[in-house]
């Protein structure tokens, strides 16, 4: 493979905000991987309680702030499909950060390329980078907390993000707490096709009753708990992914493939192309291959075939 593919498919960690001179402030928005996505049951309310070890990466949408004095909120989105200006969540979140006080205003633009659909939680990600910036821009002080009730509020997942690199979530995803993570480099595969997440929800349910099913996502179990488990308990992810990425679980991944049949198509032509363990993040579509570093992955990018490099990024555990 040429440098200049590399470089085209390699996404470098940057930093999270940056001022610029024109008044503008940047704030990147990282999507995550779901390294593991265990469901532990279904909730009176009906979203189901999962356990899930999530990291963020270096993958970004942009976001750029600057204040107004009228109190309006002018919102602007470009690059992939950011939905109807009142639904998108960095719109929302700007409307519900304003009542708590606010006297001034912001234009937002955001510059969309994490995929939405994709299970890579670019939705929820810039909401929580809008909270953290406007809370910043219009000097309102929220601790937290208070931010990540917000947070809440706005998507299951969008409390994750005003946290560190690396976490574990539990309930619907709104119980976080911080984990120590080993640095990896990740082959994340970005499909065209979308898995709506209450349509892979309801598969997986399906799929749990169904007569006769295997449960393809519910491997024969060792006595004893395997080092991923130990880690978690420990609250450190102290080796590299080739020591433990084998242990990990999505019990998401065949419901999407039934929903998606493409999803299953990506997954076989990886692995039977590069060798590696492909694992499904969130609901999917997207998948990705966690590797130990980048002599790894530049080894398993050259073996993809060539007419998926194109929807391949290479990222890196954020900093962040």
């Amino acid at each position: 493979m040429s440098n200049q593919s590399w470089h085209d498919l390699f996404c470098p960690a940057r930093e999270e905000t940056q001022g610029r001179p024109d008044g503008w402030v940047l704030w990147l928005a990282p999507a995550k991987l779901n390294l593991s996505l265990r469901v532990v049951g279904r909730r009176a309310d009906g979203y189901h309680e999962i356990d899930s070890v999530v990291a963020k990466v270096t993958l970004y949408d942009e976001l750029t702030f600057r204040r107004r004095g009228d109190a309006q909120i002018h919102f602007d989105c470009t690059g992939l499909d950011c939905g109807a200006e009142q639904d998108n969540l960095v719109f929302r979140a700007a409307g519900r950060l304003r009542e708590k006080g606010g006297a001034f205003g912001a234009d937002i633009r955001l510059t969309k390329r994490i995929p939405p659909g994709a299970g890579l939680g670019g939705g929820s990600s810039d909401a929580a980078t809008a909270l953290k910036a406007l809370n910043r821009l219009w000097e309102l002080g929220l601790a937290a907390a208070e931010l990540s009730e917000l947070a809440a509020e706005l998507g299951s997942d969008a409390p994750l993000f005003l946290d560190g690199p690396a976490v574990r979530i539990r309930g619907r995803g709104e119980r976080v707490e911080s984990l120590s993570m080993h640095p990896f480099h990740a082959l994340v595969y970005l499909p065209e096709l979308g898995c709506p997440t209450q349509q892979v929800y309801a598969a997986y349910d399906a799929l749990r009753t169904r007569p006769g099913r295997a449960r393809a996502d519910q491997p024969a179990r060792p006595a004893g708990p395997s080092l991923w488990e130990s880690m978690l308990s420990a609250g450190h992810v102290a080796e590299p992914p080739s020591r433990w990425r084998g242990e990990v679980v999505n019990d998401l991944a065949a419901a999407a493939a039934e929903v998606q049949p493409g999803v299953g198509e990506v997954f076989e032509r990886l692995e039977a192309a590069t060798g590696q363990p492909v694992h499904l993040t969130g609901s999917g579509s997207a998948v990705f291959m966690l590797l130990d570093g980048e002599r790894q992955a530049r080894q398993v990018l050259e073996s993809v075939p060539q007419d998926m490099k194109a929807r391949c990024r290479v990222v890196l555990l954020n900093s962040w």
